[in-house]
């Protein structure tokens, strides 16, 4: 069984159709914060040697596309999107709010507070080889008292596919 040093996941199976585990696990620093890295093959059908190499294009522009994904989810804000919604039920609904945001810029509104720390809390990245979400970026506002996520889906280039509300 051959193993690839693949960035952040470290000695990963290299044949993906003889493979022993089909999930593993790394870590990445974003923003001072450990973001959990996820490589799922569950449902991998491509060719088992393309995989390592397409995911080491995009472990390789992680940061940039971060930058394009931030960048997203403050537009889909400010156009009434998604992230809009997810916004303004957070503030609505969480009494903790205040909580949240003590550091935060007082001469921003909340909403503006909110969305500068939404940014910063990417929790997972899971990458899915053969898919056409390649990968699924999930921010979580606080983990600890809401499971309400923004899902960013891209493609193997870091395109973005799309923008989602889930819990």
């Amino acid at each position: 069984m051959s193993k690839k040093n693949i960035t952040y996941f470290g000695e990963v199976d290299n044949e993906v159709d003889n493979k022993e585990e089909d999930y593993f696990e790394g870590h990445v620093m974003i923003c001072n914060k450990d973001v959990e890295l996820y490589l799922d093959f569950c449902a991998y059908e491509g060719n088992p040697n393309d995989w390592s190499a397409e995911l080491e294009g995009y472990l390789s522009n992680l940061f940039k596309y971060k930058t394009e994904i931030d960048k997203s989810i403050l537009k889909d804000y400010e156009d009434g999107g998604t992230t809009n919604e997810y916004v303004r039920w957070h503030l609505d609904e969480w009494e903790a709010i205040d909580d949240l945001l003590p550091n935060a810029d007082s001469t921003k509104t909340k909403e503006e507070q909110f969305l500068s720390l939404l940014i910063q809390r990417v929790e997972t990245i899971t990458f899915y080889p053969g898919d056409n979400h390649y990968a699924v970026w999930d921010y979580m506002i606080d983990s600890e008292n809401s499971d309400e996520i923004v899902v960013v889906h891209t493609d193997n280039k870091g395109k973005i596919l799309d923008i989602t509300w889930e819990s």
